[in-house]
């Protein structure tokens, strides 16, 4: 009697670490495919940067997603400038925009500036945008109040152009 008991619980426990152990290879598959996705087409836009543009050396890609996606590439051309690209996404003629980098607020001062009028928000993202062929910032957060708020501010001086805040529907 005791003997089935054992061999019983002993299949249980086995099967409830199989599914356990599947479970977590899954989640780490799943991580992989949403991580590649994210990343997804940066290899090529620093291959088309670099053949097409005086850039010789890219340090960044990041991701816009606003009214039109873009990819924000911050690179170093063959004079040693540092430039900030946007390169779309969409169409087969890639209008680029592209600026100095000495000519823009840095991220940490817009961070800086973003802080001490929002001490007790909780940064999401800061990341260049282009709306309406114009350079932002843009500011993305949690304020006091628990809602979303996406801010844009000017990549020249972080003065605030638009602000959009979302409060969550439900818990």
């Amino acid at each position: 009697m005791r003997n089935s008991n054992t061999s019983w619980l002993l299949w249980v426990s086995m099967l409830i670490l199989a599914v356990i152990l599947a479970c977590l290879i899954y989640a780490v598959y799943l991580y992989n495919v949403l991580y590649d996705n994210k990343t997804a087409g940066f290899d090529e836009t620093s291959e088309q940067i670099m053949s097409q543009t005086a850039i010789e050396k890219v340090e960044n890609i990041e991701q816009y997603n606003g009214s039109s996606a873009y990819h924000v590439i911050f690179g170093i051309n063959n004079k040693e400038e540092e430039k900030l690209i946007f390169y779309p996404l969409e169409g087969k003629e890639k209008e680029l925009t592209t600026l100095d980098r000495a000519e823009i607020m840095p991220k940490e001062e817009v961070l800086n500036l973003w802080k001490t009028k929002c001490n007790e928000c909780e940064l999401v993202k800061i990341v260049p945008a282009l709306e309406s062929n114009e350079a932002l910032w843009q500011i993305t957060y949690h304020d006091s109040d628990n809602r979303y708020v996406m801010e844009y501010v000017s990549i020249y001086d972080g003065t605030p152009v638009e602000q959009y805040r979302i409060t969550r529907m439900f818990k």
